[in-house]
């Protein structure tokens, strides 16, 4: 390739050079011979050379940058090394595989991937045909806000930490309104019996810890021991044999809930073009107080319109397992998120699995159940995001089989739950967040509300 530039360039610093050795020459012409001239003449010729090798020096630096710059106009998108560059004037930007927001309202993006090493992570990624054909780098976007990644870790699971705590708080309200018919309709028109309306108001505290530990960063197990507080209020007509008459009774409860431990498995990790899947298994186990042969008591002076129960349950009674599948793309600042999840429960035998009074023994056969949500969520900065999500339970009925009687269904007992959710999250430091979470029930079967709040902790 012949260098544009090459030798013009060499001409004008050999005449250069030649400008300035002219004025010594002629002095050197000028001086007298004698010892002291010829002294001064010797130190006057290694001057010269000196300057002679550094132009010399100047010349090679310069047929080089010569060369890269020609090399650079023949091979486009071509760059030079770091190393070349720093010695050059003007500002230089190392190119970096990861995407620089324009936007100044976005530059804590850039501040994230050198804080948390995405710039070296995708520096050591291989060139594009230079590694194995079909791989796919990670990320070559801006690092994730810490809003973004609670969200995800929320909905996925907390890989990568060794160990975690959780302190969950919830809070559910149920109301529930019935008219309960006694009698028999005579000529098509006429009730004969007694009527009663009943309403039963139910609020449930819960005290939710979790604790957490990452095998790899891959696969963690956690377990969950929860409390339970239970209020409920049994209101009914007839106090005093009178229809416009109220009564109402409130029956308290506390207790340990059911106990349950479960793993998860990340099958795939979130790529540019593919989302995070999730693999998770839970096996609960009944350490609360079960449902069944619960006894009622009749509320005096209600003509036997009330009936409430003597204790109230904290579990349901049966050993479970589940299986889900959880999936999740962020677009950031959005995430969007879906999982479904199958509930299994084991039939068990009790003493006594009605409430009339005595015992009767038998075995329960509670409803499986399966559940599907989807959601969203939108980071309004680097610290907090909204999220919004539905979910649905769909709960199979509950069979009975009495000793020596058949097996029967519950009638009532299959439950549709479906409930619309309002969601926040905070991240407090580098170790903590907030996370809360509204309820609002859809169906007969949904509580009314649930709140709940979690403090995820990382050590």
């Amino acid at each position: 390739m012949t260098r544009k530039f090459s030798y013009p360039m060499t001409a004008m610093v050999a005449i250069a050079g030649v400008l300035a050795l002219q004025p010594a020459v002629a002095a050197a012409q000028d001086l007298p011979d004698g010892p002291g001239d010829v002294e001064t003449l010797r130190e006057e010729v290694e001057s010269l050379q000196q300057r002679e090798a550094e132009y010399r020096r100047r010349l090679a630096e310069l047929e080089a940058r010569l060369a890269l710059i020609e090399k650079a106009e023949a091979v486009p998108l071509a760059s030079i090394e770091a190393a070349e560059a720093a010695e050059l004037r003007g500002a230089y930007i190392a190119p970096q595989k990861l995407a620089i927001p324009d936007d100044p309202a976005l530059a804590f993006f850039r501040k994230q991937d050198l804080d948390r090493g995405f710039v070296r992570a995708a520096q050591d990624e291989p060139a594009p045909g230079s590694g194995v054909e079909g791989e796919e780098p990670d990320r070559r976007s801006p690092a994730p806000s810490d809003a973004v990644v609670e969200v995800a870790q929320e909905q996925q699971g907390r890989f990568g930490d060794r160990l975690g705590f959780d302190l969950g708080l919830g809070y559910s309200h149920f109301d529930n309104a019935r008219i309960s018919l006694n009698g028999f309709l005579a000529l098509d028109a006429i009730f004969l019996g007694t009527i009663s309306i009943d309403q039963i108001k139910s609020d449930i505290f819960t005290f939710d810890p979790t604790i957490r530990y990452g095998i790899t960063d891959r696969l963690f197990v956690d377990a969950n021991v929860p409390f339970l507080y239970r209020t409920s209020n049994f209101r009914s007509g007839g106090a005093g044999g009178s229809a416009s008459a109220l009564v109402e009774r409130t029956v308290h409860d506390e207790g340990f809930g059911d106990v349950s431990i479960g793993a998860s498995y990340r099958v795939k990790a979130e790529t540019l073009r593919s989302p995070d899947v999730v693999v998770s298994a839970r096996v609960k186990f009944p350490t609360g107080r079960d449902p069944f042969g619960v006894d009622f008591i009749e509320v005096e002076n209600t003509e036997g319109n009330l009936q409430v129960p003597d204790r109230l349950a904290t579990g349901n009674g049966v050993y479970g397992a589940s299986l889900g599948v959880a999936v999740l793309k962020t677009i950031d600042p959005l995430v969007v998120f879906g999982n479904l999840t199958y509930f299994r429960n084991f039939s068990r035998d009790f003493d006594d699995i009605d409430e009339n009074p005595g015992d009767l023994p038998g075995r329960v056969d509670v409803g499986d159940a399966w559940q599907f949500g989807a959601g969203l969520a939108f980071a309004l900065n680097n610290k907090s995001s909204i999220s919004m999500s539905y979910s649905q339970r769909l709960v199979q009925r509950t069979h009975l089989t009495p000793e020596a009687q058949e097996r029967r269904a519950v009638v009532g007992s299959q439950a549709n739950v479906g409930i619309a959710n309002f969601g926040a999250t905070f991240t407090l430091g580098p170790r903590l967040a907030l996370v809360t979470n509204l309820g609002i029930g859809l169906t007969d079967d949904s509580p009314d509300m649930s709140l709940a709040i979690r403090l995820p902790f990382r050590f």
